[in-house]
């Protein structure tokens, strides 16, 4: 969820170092706390690694209202 307008977030989910997926709240859509979703099966290996990240300098509410799970 973005933290307010004009602002926007966008967040990544990486499985061994490569990008999969790609969630955007966008500044233009002209109101406050936007959110975004998405959903993503994956099967993972021992040693996988898996993460989330932001672009620097992007404007992301974290916890409570930003949440992973698997």
């Amino acid at each position: 969820m973005s933290r307010f307008h004009p602002q926007h977030c966008v967040a990544y989910i990486y499985h061994n170092g490569h990008k999969l997926m790609t969630s955007y709240s966008y500044k233009h859509t002209g109101g406050y706390h936007e959110v975004a979703s998405n959903t993503m099966v994956l099967s993972l290996k021992v040693k996988d690694l898996l993460w989330i990240g932001t672009t620097h300098g992007e404007y992301c509410h974290g916890y409570p209202y930003t949440g992973f799970s698997g």
